[in-house]
C-alpha cells in the first residue's frame, strides 16, 4: 500500500522521502507487524481485568533498539538518545513486584515468543531462563536471554545467540526501554518497517512455532528470489523461486500449493495472497522506486548507534 500510494502520487511527491514524511501508516486488521501484534495482544489481555484489577492500565508498549553496535553508549542514558535511535521493534510490558522485588513481564508476539518473559531486577526467580526461539530453518538454532542492565533498570538487555550447523555462532545484543511507555509506535516503528529491506509474511501456532511463511530481500524483481515454506506431512518444505515467477502466466503446482498453504496459515485467501505477490512483483520492476526505498532505509540505518 505504501509503495502503491507513492507511485500514484509521484506528480505531487517526486521524492519518496517527502512522501514518507506525510504518509500516515495504517494498521490493517489481520496483517500485523510487531506494532499491530502488540496492540492486538493488549486487547486480548484486557479480558484479565476482572480477575486482576488494574492489569489493563498497567500494560503498555515499550520500544526496542535491535542489534546495537555500541551498547555502552546507549545504556549510559536513562532514556534512549532520540537523535541516535531507530526504535524498530515493539513489545508489551507489565511492571511486577514479587515480595518487594521489582521486575517486568514482557510479551513479544513480533518475534514469535509464545510465553511471557519475566525479568527481575535481582535476576532471581521467577526470572525466565533461556528461551528457544522458533526459526524457519531446522539448521538454524536461536536462543534468547533477558536481563536488566546492571546499574540502569531503565533497560532490559536482550541477548540473542544464533548457531547454524557447521558454522561459528553469532551473538547479538538489543536493548528494550522499559521505564516509560512508547507512545509513537505507529509513526516511528510501523513507518520504519514500511521500507525495511527484508520482507516476511509468517504463520505460527499458539506456542509461537513457525508453521509457514515467505520472505524475500527488497531488490529489483529480476534480481531477487522469494522463499516459501509450509508443512507437508509434519515436515517443513522449502521452495525458492525468482520473484519474476509472479509476472508470468505460467504456474508450477508446488509453488501454487505453497501459496495456498501460506495463505491458509496466515488467515488470508489464496487469491488475495497471490494478488498481493503479483502486485509486489510489478512494483519491484520500478527501478526508481526500489532505489529510493533502499536509499531511505540506508538513511534510517545511518541514524542508529
Amino acid at each position: 500500500m505504501f509503495s502503491k500510494e507513492y507511485v500514484a502520487s509521484r506528480k505531487e511527491y517526486p521524492e519518496l522521502l517527502e512522501f514518507n514524511r506525510d504518509y500516515d501508516p495504517p494498521l490493517l486488521p489481520g496483517r500485523y507487524s510487531c506494532v499491530g501484534l502488540a496492540g492486538d495482544l493488549a486487547t486480548r489481555l484486557s479480558v484479565l481485568e476482572n480477575n486482576y484489577p488494574g492489569i489493563k492500565d498497567a500494560t503498555y508498549q515499550v520500544s526496542c533498539e535491535e542489534e546495537l553496535s555500541v551498547v555502552e553508549r546507549y545504556y549510559s542514558f536513562k532514556e534512549p538518545p532520540v537523535t541516535a535511535c531507530i526504535k524498530e521493534h515493539v513489545l508489551l510490558c507489565i511492571r511486577i513486584c514479587v515480595a518487594g522485588r521489582h521486575g517486568v513481564m514482557l510479551f513479544d508476539p513480533g518475534y514469535h515468543v509464545g510465553e511471557p518473559i519475566t525479568v527481575m531486577e535481582d535476576g532471581f526467580a521467577p526470572q525466565s531462563g533461556v528461551i528457544t526461539a522458533s526459526t524457519a530453518r531446522a539448521e538454524v538454532h536461536r536462543t534468547f536471554r533477558y536481563r536488566f542492565w546492571p546499574g540502569n533498570t531503565a533497560f532490559v538487555v536482550w541477548d540473542v545467540k544464533e548457531e547454524r550447523n557447521g558454522k561459528p555462532g553469532k551473538c547479538l545484543t538489543s536493548l528494550i526501554h522499559v521505564s516509560r511507555p512508547f507512545l509513537s509506535s505507529v509513526h516511528v516503528t510501523e513507518r520504519r518497517n514500511l521500507y525495511y529491506p527484508f520482507k516476511t509474511l509468517l504463520g505460527r501456532d499458539s506456542e509461537g512455532h513457525l508453521t509457514c511463511g515467505l520472505y524475500f530481500p527488497l531488490r529489483d524483481c529480476h534480481k531477487t528470489s522469494i522463499n516459501l515454506f509450509h508443512e507437508v506431512d509434519g515436515l517443513q518444505k522449502h521452495l525458492k523461486r525468482p520473484f519474476s515467477y509472479f509476472l508470468s502466466e505460467a504456474t508450477e503446482d508446488d509453488v501454487e500449493e505453497a501459496v495456498a498453504a501460506i495463505a491458509a496459515g496466515t488467515g488470508r485467501s489464496r487469491c488475495d495472497l497471490r494478488a498481493s505477490l503479483v502486485t509486489v512483483a510489478h512494483l519491484l520492476q520500478d527501478e526508481d522506486l526500489v532505489k529510493q526505498l533502499l536509499e531511505l532505509n540506508n538513511a534510517t540505518e545511518g541514524i542508529g548507534l
